[in-house]
Formats: C-alpha cells, structure tokens, sequence
C-alpha cells in the first residue's frame, strides 16, 4: 500500500472541491479496507509518506531535512506546499495523517513502512545521493518520535529505485522492486514514454507480461528485493464497456493461483487513493481478490505477510 494522500500527487492534482472530496473519500476508505484485512487475515505493509506522520505544521516544518532535492522539474518540490498546508489534520486532512496511520497500526499483521519522507524521486534529475540520506533520516526519525516505529521497509515512490547503500544504511531491510518486463522497468517522468506507458495499461487486462510469483533475492546491497506483481487498477468505466474490470480480476486470480501452486510470492500493491473514484465497484474488486486469497490459503496454504515477515524468511 503506497500511503501518501496529496503528497504523492500534488503535482498533477490540485486540492480543489474535486480534490478535496477525492480524499475524503480516501480517508473514509481506509478503515474500511483495513476491516476487510482483518475479515480474510490478509497483512499488508503501508508505505507511508513521512510527512503524513507529523502532528502539525510546525512539527512538519521542523522534521523537514536541511538538505532538499533541487529538481530541475520544479513542480515535483513538495517543499514548495510547507507555507499553504494547514495546522494540523484536523485543519488539513490531505497532508497529515496521524489518526489513520495508528489505525492501521492498531490492526493486526499491518506493517508501518515508509514511502520516503518527501515523497522523493530518486531517479529524477536534480535528485542526489545526500538529499535522499538526510530524507529516509527524517523519515525515521519522525515515525519513531510520534509512533515508536522503527521503519524497515521502503517502497520508491513511482518505482524509481536507486541508492540502494543508503537505504540499507538509513536501516531498511527490503524494499519493492519492479516486475521484469521492459514496459515496468525504474524509470524518470521524462524516461517513461508513451509505448511504455500504453503496454502497462494494456498488461492490466491482457498478458503482455507473465507474472506467476516470484522469489525473494538480494541485490547488491544486503537489502532484499521484493518484487512487484501487480498493481491493482482501479475501476475504469470506459474500459468496463469492453469488459475491462472482470478481465482485471481474472488476470490477478489466475496470477495468484499460479503463485500459490508454485510456493511463489505475489505482490499485490496500490495507493488507497486508487479506490476512492467508483469506490463501491473498487471495494467490490478487492473483496473478490480477499476472497480468492481465502480459497488459496485453504487449498495450497497460501500466506499472507508483510514486506518486513518476508524479509525475514531469506
């Protein structure tokens, strides 16, 4: 779960009366899915944003490291939001999250992780290897202050993986790799082209890629790689005139039954903010997927864990 409400959108979304209801509907179906987790048994890993950890502007401002990505692409700076967010989550609940994130702390199997404190783009230009140490400090820091969580999962925003050392030095142990095909490769904003972009689409609904599990392995560092299967697309009224949702939800049945058969990992990841457009028809989708999980932990023993339980088995 990349957990980032507006922080991980900012830039392309503005926190209209269109925004502003889109993440309430979020906020609202947080708890929701975490009822639905603790109703199947299912552990998930919430890769937070770290500036969702702060309980005011001032604590906000305060946690901010001293050292900042300067992003060519300016609009990507999340710095830029400090003076207009408001005082706390009460005031602001797009940009601080406390109340939630110790909901999902307060349900069992769920992981706190970390989605790097700024939402930072790690193979952007203007992105460096200090900006990225002193953010993953910030972000431990704070969720240890308020929370008492000690942060051993990452998951890149955007799938940018990079600097592994420092994420292995700041204290990480695994973080989400990317599936293998060509079209799912780490890449930057500029680096992503249309026909990348057009056959992961198209990969949601038809087999461009195979992805039957994987198997946990260590790269360079002595982090563990926990590769990605499948991004659970929301509904798309557009594409459901062709059929578009039951084909979805077939390939990721038939994923996962492939992968329990197999004694395979497969990675189910998404943003809670996903869901919050058509959220019955989302909420419907992934209570399928829970269900079908229930069948395969009956059947094959499938189990389900977070990024920090799995990390620990190799």
């Amino acid at each position: 779960m990349d957990f980032e409400l507006h922080w991980g959108v900012f830039d392309h979304m503005k926190l209209d009366a269109t925004g502003r209801m889109y993440f309430k509907s979020t906020r609202e179906l947080v708890p929701i899915t975490l009822k639905l987790f603790a109703n199947h048994g299912v552990a998930a890993t919430w890769a937070t944003v770290g500036m969702l950890f702060a309980r005011s502007r001032e604590e906000l401002s305060a946690s901010a490291p001293e050292v900042r990505p300067s992003y060519i692409n300016g609009k990507l700076n999340p710095y830029a939001l400090l003076g207009s967010v408001g005082r706390n989550e009460r005031e602001d609940p797009y940009h601080f999250a406390p109340t939630l994130i110790q909901n999902i702390i307060d349900t069992p199997y769920q992981e706190i992780g970390s989605h790097t404190f700024s939402h930072f783009y790690c193979l952007e230009r203007g992105a460096s290897a200090e900006a990225f140490a002193q953010d993953l400090q910030a972000a431990q820091h704070l969720a240890k202050a308020n929370f008492g969580v000690n942060l051993t999962s990452l998951v890149y925003p955007r799938n940018q993986s990079n600097f592994m050392p420092i994420v292995e030095k700041a204290g990480f142990t695994s973080y989400r790799g990317n599936p293998p095909a060509w079209f799912w490769r780490a890449a930057n904003g500029e680096d992503t082209s249309m026909p990348k972009k057009m056959a992961r689409l198209l990969d949601h609904y038809i087999p461009l890629s195979s992805h039957t599990g994987s198997t946990l392995y260590t790269d360079e560092s002595r982090l563990k790689n926990v590769p990605a299967s499948r991004f659970f697309r929301p509904f798309v009224p557009k594409l459901d005139a062709y059929g578009g949702q039951k084909l979805k939800l077939r390939r990721i049945r038939s994923e996962m039954t492939a992968a329990a058969e197999a004694g395979k990992t497969y990675h189910l990841w998404w943003h809670p903010h996903n869901l919050a457009t058509n959220p019955q028809r989302n909420m419907a989708g992934l209570n399928e997927i829970l269900t079908h999980f229930s069948q395969l932990r009956k059947d094959f023993g499938m189990q389900s864990v977070t990024m920090q339980d799995l990390s620990k088995t190799v």
